[in-house]
C-alpha cells in the first residue's frame, strides 16, 4: 500500500476526486503512484485508514482485476506485525479499491532525507523491523519487488513496511507486459531483474532490496547509487556496493544480502537470527563468497550487462540516451523531477469543466472532453488541438507534469504556455522524437529542438508516460518518467508565460487521421 511523506491530514482532496468510496468518507490525498490514487479516509467508526483507488485504465482490465483478486487474497494472509495491515478490498467495485491500516509516521526516505543517515540501534531497528515485515510478507507467499525506503514508515514502537504484494497485480498485467515495463525502483532491484533470462522472481529479489534499504538508512545513499538510472543498473550488474559507513557486524549482513546470485542470498529468517544473535554465525562459504565478490568486480556477470541495460532502458523508455555498445561506461542523463514550487494547478482530469478545447470551423467532430476517467483530445484532420486550463497566467520560472497517452498512431503529446501575443513555446512528445517549438498565432513557427527516439526508447500507442517540463532562467528542460531527454535555451523571450494548456499534434508529414491523446494527473508549481 503505498503512502506519502508524513501528514496526518495528507493534502487536501483535489477537484475530481470522490467524497467517499464504499464505506469510507474520504478526507484528503496521501499520494499517488502507477496503480491508482490513495487517500486518507474514514472508516464508519471514524478510524483513519489507507484507501487505494485503481486507475480508471486498469479498472477496465479483466485480467488485472482478476490478479488484483488474487493478491488482495494473499495480502490479507500477512501478519500485521511491521506491515500495514490490509483491512477490507472491493477488487468488483467500478473502481477496484484496497483499504490499509493508516500508519502515522515519516518514511525513512523522508528522515533520512530531511535530517542525515540513522546511527547505531536507529539502523539495527530499522534492519530487524523491514527483515521482520519480510518473513510475514514471505510466509505469506509474496514477493514484495518494490520494498525501497519509501515503503518503510517509522511507526512509533517499529518500522512498517507499505505496498506489499498489489504490485504484482500491475506488473503482470498483459498490457504493462507487452510494453515492457516492471515494477520497481532501479536503485533497489536485485540483478536477476534485469539480466535478459526471464527468470522467475523469488523472495531473493526482496533480500538484496533489504541490503540496499540498510545500507541508505546508515549511509544516505544506495550501495549501487550513480548519476543516472541506466547508470546505477549498470553498478548492479558489474560493480561491488559502496558499503562505506556500515558498522562491521551489519556490513557482513548486508554483503551477504547484496549476493549476485539469489541462491546464495541468506533469507528473511536468517536475517533475524544473524541481527539478533540467536542463530549461527555465518558458513565459511558464505562468508570467503562474499569476500570474493566485494573484492573483485563481478566479471562473470559482464555478459549479460548489455541485456540489463536494454531491459532498463526499456523499463524507463529512455533509449537513446546512452549509445548501444557503451551503455556501462558511458554516463546517462542526470535524474529528471519536478523541482519543488507553490503549487498552481493540480487536476486528476477525471471531471469535465477545468479544461476546454475551442471551436474550429469544420472540424466539429474534434474535441476535448472528459470521459471514461480521462481528458481524452481528438481531432479529425492535421493540425493540432489544445484545451485550456483554468484561466489563470503563471510566468517565469515553471514546471508542468502530465500523465499522457497516444492513442492513435501519428499522434503526439502536447503542452503550451499561451500569452496574450498568442506566443507560446510548445513541447511535443511523438512516438519517435520530443521537439521544442515555438507557436505564434495557432502555427509552429518553426522547431528550436528536436531529440529523436529510437529503439526500444520510443514512445508507444496506449502507453502512459510521465511528460515533464522544467523551466528555469530561460532554459527549458523536458523528458518523461524521471528522465530527461534534452533541454535548451528559449529560443524567444516571453514565451515562459501565459496561460497553460495541454493537448495533441499531429506527427509531421503524418496525413492520416484520426488523431487522438488521453490525459491524467496534471500538475504545474512555480519555481
Amino acid at each position: 500500500m503505498e503512502q506519502a511523506r508524513h501528514r496526518r491530514d495528507g493534502e487536501s482532496l483535489r477537484a475530481g476526486d470522490p467524497s467517499d468510496i464504499g464505506p469510507y468518507a474520504l478526507v484528503g490525498r496521501l499520494g499517488s503512484g502507477g496503480m491508482g490514487v490513495v487517500y486518507l479516509a474514514r472508516d464508519p467508526a471514524g478510524q483513519l485508514v489507507a484507501v487505494k483507488v485503481v486507475h480508471a485504465e486498469l479498472a477496465g482490465d479483466d485480467e488485472f482485476r482478476r490478479r488484483f483478486r488474487s493478491e488482495v487474497e494473499r495480502a490479507r494472509q500477512v501478519p500485521p506485525f511491521c506491515t500495514a495491515a490490509v483491512l477490507d478490498a472491493d477488487p468488483d467495485a467500478a473502481r477496484p479499491y484496497l483499504v490499509v491500516e493508516y500508519v502515522d509516521g515519516p518514511s525513512l526516505y523522508d528522515v533520512v532525507r530531511e535530517r542525515g543517515p540513522l546511527t547505531g540501534s536507529h539502523v539495527h531497528s530499522v534492519a530487524i523491523g523491514v527483515a521482520t515485515a519480510l518473513v510475514a510478507i514471505h510466509d505469506a507467499g509474496i514477493i514484495h519487488r518494490d520494498l525501497k525506503p519509501q515503503n518503510v514508515l517509522l511507526a512509533p514502537g517499529s518500522p512498517k513496511v507499505i505496498d506489499f504484494g498489489i504490485a504484482r497485480a500491475l506488473e503482470a498485467t498483459t498490457e504493462h507486459t507487452r510494453s515492457g515495463q516492471m515494477v520497481g525502483t532501479v536503485s533497489y532491484m536485485s540483478p536477476e531483474r534485469f539480466d535478459g533470462r526471464g527468470r522467475a522472481l523469488t523472495p531473493a529479489a526482496d533480500i538484496f532490496a533489504w541490503g540496499c534499504v540498510v545500507t541508505f538508512a546508515a549511509t544516505g545513499h544506495g550501495p549501487f547509487d550513480a548519476d543516472s538510472p541506466a547508470a546505477t543498473a549498470a553498478r548492479i550488474m558489474s560493480q561491488p556496493p559502496d558499503l562505506r559507513g556500515l558498522d562491521d557486524r551489519l556490513r557482513l549482513l548486508v554483503e551477504a544480502a547484496l549476493q549476485p546470485d539469489p541462491a546464495l542470498r541468506p533469507t528473511a529468517r536468517d536475517l533475524i537470527d544473524q541481527l539478533i544473535g540467536s542463530g549461527p554465525q555465518l558458513s565459511d562459504s558464505l562468508r570467503g563468497a562474499v569476500t570474493e565478490v566485494v573484492q573483485k568486480p563481478r566479471r562473470s556477470r559482464r555478459r549479460w550487462l548489455v541485456a540489463a541495460l536494454a531491459a532498463v532502458i526499456l523499463l524507463l523508455g529512455a533509449a537513446g540516451l546512452v549509445a548501444q555498445r557503451k551503455l556501462a561506461a558511458q554516463p546517462g542523463p542526470p535524474p529528471f523531477g519536478l523541482p519543488a514550487g507553490r503549487p498552481f494547478i493540480t487536476d486528476t482530469l477525471t471531471v469535465a469543466g477545468q479544461w476546454n478545447g475551442t471551436f474550429i470551423v469544420g472540424e466539429e467532430q474534434s474535441n476535448c472532453d472528459v470521459t471514461q476517467g480521462a481528458l481524452r483530445v481528438h481531432r479529425v484532420s492535421p493540425g493540432f488541438y489544445t484545451c485550456a486550463g483554468p484561466e489563470k497566467e503563471l510566468s517565469g520560472d515553471h514546471a508542468i507534469a502530465v500523465t499522457g497517452r497516444i492513442e492513435e498512431p501519428g499522434s503526439c503529446l502536447g503542452v503550451w504556455l499561451y500569452w496574450k501575443a498568442e506566443r507560446s513555446y510548445q513541447i511535443t512528445a511523438c512516438e519517435d522524437a520530443f521537439r521544442l517549438a515555438v507557436d505564434r498565432d495557432g502555427e509552429i513557427a518553426y522547431v528550436a529542438r528536436e531529440v529523436p527516439l529510437t529503439g526500444a526508447g520510443q514512445l508507444k500507442v496506449g502507453q502512459p508516460v510521465r511528460l515533464q517540463v522544467v523551466v528555469r532562467g530561460g532554459v527549458v528542460r523536458f523528458g518523461h518518467d524521471g528522465v530527461q531527454v534534452g533541454e535548451a535555451a528559449l529560443p524567444e523571450t516571453d514565451i515562459d508565460r501565459g496561460r497553460p494548456m495541454i493537448g495533441l499534434v499531429s506527427a509531421p508529414g503524418n496525413e492520416t487521421p484520426p488523431y487522438g491523446a488521453s490525459f491524467n494527473d496534471v500538475e504545474v508549481r512555480i519555481t
